[in-house]
């Protein structure tokens, strides 16, 4: 959101070992000044009022007033090329200058800045083919080109870290992340990945009613025996992925992580060149929520999107939003697990690796 709030995180550290963590989430709830507007008005507002991913914001909105309309969710071309195309500048974002530059490398700015910009114009079948495919030459060759001179996957991690090594400066920086050694979270507690869901099921989840004012600060799955406060994004989405499942069953989360974005990279240049395709789940999808309710769920590069509201003839009477940064640092989820024990040289050491994807958010030492 454009107005004041952080993610303020704050550790302690004993030796350079974080001993604990926890999160103060002093964002704003943006649905709040949605409520007793006109639903023109709001659907006007909801684009412009997050700094992040304001496309899927505005189009998850505007596919939960359609359900709460009655009227069924009929996945657009444009709707899927602008989300896979702000992913895509998300994911180019971690890629090409977040990552290099925690591992002491040049960020690629002049490549980031022309493939950021080709991805803003956007705007026809032809433009989102071919952006697609410098996407797709992009992942071949300067990101897994390793693991395209095989003719098998590696046999094991020496070999993974080989493939990468030959795959540029993503590959290169993954390979030193490997190296630092594995990682997994004291007594190996972490948390679930939330795979997607379809609309009905987030509806049916949350018993056909708008989830609880406070779901949005503590979110959680309640699909299983217990809730299960889960990890959403990239690694939920492509935790099944061969090589990233190998990541994760040799210990190495954090490169897990950063290889799903790789892969999920390739699956925004997919879409862009093949939208709508039968064999990829749709990124927005909507449901009728009790009467005058409707839901929307989109897949952003962050994660899981959720947008919940009631209508009263044309204005909104009430309204919920659960963004992905909800999931990821709510008490007890990923962020949180993940961090108590970590061994660092001071406090950007212990961050840097954790969750690079919300450059918002500070952190605190005790």
């Amino acid at each position: 959101m454009s107005s004041a709030g952080n993610l303020n995180i704050v550790v302690s550290i004993d030796g350079g070992r974080c001993l604990a963590a926890r999160v103060e989430n002093t964002r704003p709830r943006a649905a709040a000044v949605l409520v007793g507007r006109h639903v023109d008005e709001v659907l006007r507002m909801v684009p412009v009022l997050f700094s992040l991913c304001g496309r899927a914001q505005g189009i998850a909105a505007r596919a939960a007033v359609a359900a709460a309309r009655g009227e069924a969710c009929v996945p657009s071309v444009e709707d899927e090329r602008a989300i896979s195309c702000e992913a895509a500048q998300e994911h180019l974002w971690r890629l090409l200058l977040d990552w290099p530059t925690r591992f002491g490398r040049l960020p690629q700015r002049v490549r980031f800045a022309q493939l950021h910009h080709r991805l803003a114009q956007v705007n026809d079948t032809a433009a989102a083919f071919d952006v697609g495919g410098v996407l797709l030459d992009l992942v071949a060759k300067d990101l897994l080109s390793g693991f395209f001179l095989s003719m098998r996957e590696p046999a094991n991690l020496a070999e993974f870290v080989s493939a990468t090594r030959y795959g540029g400066f993503v590959g290169e920086t993954l390979a030193e992340l490997i190296e630092a050694g594995r990682w997994t979270p004291e007594g190996d507690k972490v948390a679930p990945l939330l795979p997607p869901h379809t609309a009905q099921e987030w509806a049916q989840m949350f018993g056909g009613t708008l989830p609880a004012p406070e779901f949005d600060r503590a979110p959680a799955w309640h699909g299983g025996v217990s809730p299960a406060v889960c990890e959403t994004g990239s690694l939920a989405r492509q935790s099944r992925s061969p090589l990233v499942a190998a990541l994760l069953g040799y210990g190495h989360r954090i490169a897990a992580r950063v290889f799903a974005q790789v892969v999920d990279l390739s699956d925004d240049a997919s879409r862009l060149r093949h939208p709508l395709a039968r064999d990829m789940q749709p990124c927005v999808d909507a449901a009728p929520l009790g009467e005058g309710g409707g839901l929307a769920c989109v897949e952003t590069s962050r994660g899981v999107l959720l947008h919940a509201l009631r209508l009263e003839g044309d204005i909104v009477a009430d309204y919920r939003i659960i963004a992905p940064t909800e999931w990821n640092f709510a008490p007890g989820g990923a962020f949180m697990q993940e961090a108590i024990g970590w061994e660092a040289e001071g406090r950007d050491g212990c961050m840097r690796c954790r969750w690079p994807k919300v450059s918002a958010a500070s952190s605190m030492m005790q």
